[in-house]
């Protein structure tokens, strides 16, 4: 089959297409899907670049991606959900059972590819699938960070930092359908976008610093991770949940200090989210798909074989929103 393969840790180059890459297997819980798009996340370059190799060790040659939109090509013995033909989305995890280290295991940067049938939902019949692949890792990255980590309410003042890039939109508008009052820090340049997605305020990042305003916020989703909960603490609600992707030792420190911290009377809470591939999360993200409470925002769209060029575009976080590579669609 037609894939992209990485040859090595290294830059855009040590991607290789092949036309020979062997077919995935199918576990008696898994399924196979003829991939029709596939989008690029940060996570690839990282992986790619071979700055997760310590958390997440690979081997080579490896295929990368994990969001796949597509057609279910195979179905394993204990499957009972999905059939072959159904039109699927998902986040990929190519593993058996969910690895020890929370990393799932990629593969959608390619004609198909294999995930537990637990990872899928049904394609929303109102995108096409270049639109769908858009929506799986950022947006469930999101969705657990709002609705289970900073259980987001309604009226809620939330403050999304990071707001133009594939996460931050989909924050953005899952804050907005939560019925919250969102502020978007980014450019100046995407100012227009925010304002379009909900946002009630709009902060240019380069002239305005939130941790120095007057505001306080219920909740602070630091998608871009440029800042620390110390640094948020000021403009926290007494109450307010500060939210961040990427793991720090103080995340992993604070939920063991809080029962101490709450006896003195502190409410503030420090969360870390790393998504995980769960389709019952998806089938809720897919049902505002449907209902048109949020969508997908694709920033540029690159054919399989170009796959080298959009590692360099979302490397430099170049454009607002996903970028996607179409396969077979």
């Amino acid at each position: 089959m037609k894939a992209v393969t990485l040859q090595g840790y290294g830059d855009a180059s040590k991607l290789t297409l092949v036309h020979d890459a062997p077919m995935p297997q199918c576990a008696p819980n898994q399924v196979v899907i003829k991939v029709a798009a596939a989008s690029l996340n940060p996570l690839d370059t990282k992986t790619r670049n071979g700055e997760l190799r310590w958390l997440a060790p690979r081997s080579f040659p490896l295929i990368l991606g994990s969001d796949a939109s597509g057609t279910v090509a195979r179905v394993g013995s204990e499957v009972t959900d999905f059939e072959v033909g159904d039109e699927v989305f998902c986040m990929v995890d190519a593993n058996p059972s969910p690895a020890c280290n929370g990393f799932a295991l990629s593969g959608s940067h390619a004609e198909y590819v294999v995930t537990r049938a637990d990872t899928l939902s049904f394609k929303p019949d109102n995108l096409t699938h270049t639109e769908a692949a858009a929506v799986p890792l950022a947006a469930l990255t999101a969705f657990q960070a709002l609705v289970h980590k900073a259980e987001v309410s309604p009226g809620d003042r939330v403050l999304i930092n990071g707001a133009s890039g594939g996460v931050g939109t989909f924050a953005l508008q899952l804050a907005v359908a939560l019925d919250a009052e969102v502020t978007a820090v980014c450019s100046a340049a995407n100012a227009a976008l925010m304002r379009d997605l909900g946002a009630s305020e709009v902060l240019d990042y380069r002239r305005v610093d939130f941790c120095e305003q007057p505001q306080r916020y219920d909740v602070i989703y630091d998608v871009v991770a440029n800042r620390t909960f110390s640094q948020c603490c000021d403009v926290l609600t007494p109450t307010g949940v500060y939210v961040r992707n990427v793991a720090t030792l103080a995340g992993f420190c604070f939920p063991l200090l809080r029962p101490a911290a709450s006896l003195f009377g502190y409410k503030k809470r420090f969360e870390q989210v790393w998504v995980e591939p769960r389709g019952e999360d998806l089938q809720e993200v897919a049902d505002l798909l449907s209902n048109e409470l949020i969508r997908p925002i694709i920033g540029q769209i690159f054919p399989l074989e170009q796959a080298s060029q959009a590692h360099d575009l979302v490397e430099r976080g170049a454009v607002a929103g996903k970028t996607v590579l179409t396969i077979a669609e």
